[in-house]
């Protein structure tokens, strides 16, 4: 286990179960990781009507303060505000669950991956790796299947992630729990297909704040950085393919995602950057 696990036990899937306010309190990476991308993203969303809400302590417990952000969550992405995290609001997170499991299973992170495995949740460790400097090592699109350049790019994501403070990793090319919840805290989209109108219903989240935050840094996107996959967004996305020489349909999908870690050649710790121990502002109660 990475220092991540062995701060925040027991280890829970992130998405395998439904997260709520109740007695006892639950308690795991999974609550750790909401509360720690929940902070990331406030602090790194513009939206222009403000902040969905404000910090919370990263204590891995699910009290009243965790249930709060999670309404905070679902109501600026239009969810139905309950305060559980289910299906539709892991899917804001890039995590498919249920009916929204994407590329066709098994859901990313149920299972330990290694060499000749096969499957969507390799397609989207490919994807989430393709996003950075990992391209060079992958050397194109995710294809599902988990091959001598994914294990190279795993165990290079591995080395970057114990450089940024979260130790621990075993030394080998085999995504694990601590792999699985290290991309959850440093690479943010990839998890699923990534889309808005006219010609799909707008999938919105915080995958698309960090599609938002490269293609401002490329130049490309001058609009508000607030995970809505609108107009301005799908323009951006268009010229970027355009100038890749890629198909403009304005899906950030596989190609599109190894295309921008090929113009990202930076660690996946960055440009979105959540140091170890990601700040937590004192006094407050998860």
């Amino acid at each position: 286990m990475a220092l991540f696990e062995n701060t925040f036990p027991p280890y829970v899937a992130f998405g395998s179960r439904t997260l709520s306010l109740r007695s006892p309190r639950l308690t795991g990476t999974d609550v750790a990781l909401v509360q720690a991308v929940y902070n990331v993203m406030l602090k790194t969303m513009k939206p222009p009507q403000g902040p969905m809400g404000s910090a919370i302590a990263l204590d891995g417990v699910f009290g009243p303060a965790t249930k709060q952000a999670t309404m905070n969550i679902q109501s600026y992405f239009g969810l139905e505000v309950d305060g559980i995290i289910g299906p539709d609001t892991y899917f804001v997170f890039g995590q498919g669950v249920g009916g929204q499991t994407t590329y066709g299973g098994p859901v990313y992170g149920s299972r330990q991956l290694q060499r000749g495995d096969q499957g969507g949740d390799v397609t989207i460790v490919q994807n989430r790796l393709n996003c950075f400097r990992y391209s060079t090592l992958l050397k194109g699109p995710a294809d599902g299947i988990f091959g001598p350049d994914t294990a190279r790019a795993v165990l290079a994501f591995k080395y970057d992630s114990e450089h940024n403070g979260d130790r621990g990793f075993p030394d080998n090319p085999i995504a694990g729990f601590g792999f699985y919840d290290a991309t959850w805290l440093y690479t943010f989209a990839g998890g699923r297909a990534i889309w808005g109108p006219p010609d799909h219903v707008q999938r919105n989240g915080f995958d698309v704040v960090f599609i938002q935050v490269l293609l401002k840094n490329m130049g490309l996107y001058t609009g508000y950085i607030d995970g809505y996959y609108g107009s301005a967004t799908l323009e951006a996305v268009r010229r970027f393919q355009t100038l890749e020489g890629i198909a403009v349909d304005g899906i950030v999908g596989p190609v599109t995602f190894y295309h921008i870690g090929r113009n990202n050649q930076q660690n996946a710790s960055s440009p979105i950057a959540l140091p170890w121990p990601p700040p937590v502002p004192p006094g407050l109660g998860g």
